[in-house]
This record gives C-alpha cells, sequence and structure tokens, in this order.
C-alpha cells in the first residue's frame, strides 16, 4: 500500500547521504543544512539517509543523536520528514521513526502535483538484472530479520554495520555495470502499477532526466513516463522540488 502527499505548498526531495553515524562528526553538515533550511511542509529522503542502520542501537551514538534531534527541531518548525527506505536504511522502522518526526514508508510513496501523479522509490528494487541482490533483499528484510535488529545491542549492532558495509563494497564492484544498474523497463512497469506520470529515485547516485515509452494496445498511442534520478547529497542536481504545478531540479 502507498501513502500519498499533496504537492501543494511544496516539498523537497533528496537521497543517498550515506551518513556515517560511526563518525562523531558524521551527521554535522546535513544537520547544518537541516537547521538552515527554509520553512517547507514536507522532507522526503529517497533512501540510503545512513550508510548502515542496523537497528534501535544505533540511535544510541552521538551522530545518530544530532540526526534525530535535526528531525525533531523541523517537526516543530513545521516541516514532517520522510523516509523511503533504502539499500542500506531499511531496518530503521515505522515505531522508531514516529518517534522522531520521520514518517517511514518501506517501498514507495506517491506525491500529486497537481494533475500528475510523481511516484518517490529508492531505486534497488528496479536493478531487476541483479538477481543475487534481489533475493538478499528478501531475506534481510524478511520478519525474523528485522524482530533480530530490534534487539540487537549496540555492541553488536556495530560490527555488524562494519561487515555489511565491506561486503555491499565487495559485492557491487564485483558486478557487471549493466547486472547492477536500474532497469527503464522495471521503472515503467512501476509506474503503470501506480498511475504515475514521473518516477522519481536515488540509488544510481547519477543524475539522469529521461521520457521512457510505455507499451501500448494495437492502434493506441504510446505514453511516455519521465524518469529522475538524483545525483547523491552533495551532487550539483542533489535536490528536487514538487508542488502543484510541477517538477524542478531545486
Amino acid at each position: 500500500m502507498s501513502s500519498t502527499l499533496d504537492a501543494t505548498g511544496g516539498l523537497l526531495v533528496i537521497a543517498d547521504l550515506h551518513l556515517d553515524l560511526s563518525q562523531a562528526r558524521g551527521a554535522d553538515e546535513f544537520v547544518a543544512w537541516c537547521d538552515a533550511l527554509r520553512p517547507v511542509r514536507h522532507l522526503v529522503v529517497l533512501g540510503d539517509l545512513v550508510d548502515a542502520w542496523v537497528g534501535p542501537a544505533h540511535a544510541q551514538l552521538p551522530a545518530a543523536q544530532q540526526l534525530l534531534s535535526a528531525f525533531t527541531r523541523l517537526g516543530a518548525r513545521g516541516t514532517r520528514v520522510h523516509l523511503v527506505h533504502g539499500n542500506r536504511d531499511f531496518l530503521l522502522d515505522e515505531a522508531f521513526g514516529a518517534q522522531h518526526n520521520l514518517l517511514v514508508h518501506p517501498e514507495q510513496l506517491v506525491v500529486q502535483c497537481g494533475a500528475n501523479r510523481v511516484l518517490l522509490v529508492h531505486g534497488d528494487l528496479e536493478c531487476t538484472r541483479d538477481h543475487g541482490y534481489q533475493r538478499l533483499r528478501r531475506v534481510v528484510r524478511s520478519r525474523p530479520v528485522r524482530g533480530l535488529a530490534r534487539v540487537l545491542p549496540l555492541w553488536i549492532a556495530l560490527p555488524v554495520a562494519r561487515r555489511l558495509r565491506r561486503a555491499s563494497v565487495q559485492a557491487i564492484a564485483a558486478k557487471l555495470p549493466e547486472d547492477k544498474s536500474i532497469q527503464p523497463a522495471a521503472i515503467v512497469s512501476r509506474a503503470q502499477v501506480h498511475a504515475a506520470q514521473v518516477v522519481v529515485c536515488g540509488h544510481a547516485h547519477a543524475f539522469r532526466d529521461e521520457l521512457l515509452t510505455t507499451a501500448a494496445p494495437t492502434g493506441q498511442p504510446a505514453e511516455t513516463v519521465r524518469w529522475i534520478v538524483l545525483d547523491a547529497w552533495g551532487g550539483a542536481r542533489a535536490v528536487l522540488w514538487l508542488d502543484e504545478h510541477g517538477v524542478a531540479v531545486a
């Protein structure tokens, strides 16, 4: 099931911050950005907010406390923060997020921008040629793994996070680019499921903005889906603005 936001008044979308909360100052730059943010109704993070999150124990780290406090301050100023799960922060659950002005969306979020529907996803689910990753994705998001993550003490959680980061880097390096990339056909399929005219994602860490053609019944004109991939945080085109008038790179 998808939640739907009304873009009236505007909202900001970012992705792929990969904050290293194991470093005492790992969230400082983003926290400063949040504190300086002009008033906006919603801030949406399209996954990989942090480099690794293996459960509530992570919140004990000083950098994590600073990050969560920044979200609370945003809430006090009228900004609701949303997180669409990525492949690094999927164990940050809805109940924990709700305590810190962080509304968690496990799979996607739909935004109504005037007459258009915009689908917001992380993008890893659309890497459909990476069969090994998709199998692993199902396992690590299973109910038993989620249950274990909720009770892990910090002294176990941190080594697990480090091992997961190393394993991820090694696995990505060993794969061919075409096998680990987001597949346009999967983007089109996801758009059609949610009746969306625009799909916005992260994950690839490189901006793109293109039109994809959808399949149409014989004799019917083909339709198009606009596909936008945001730069990773800090890139030149890493922030997107949505409102009732449409979509624009901020």
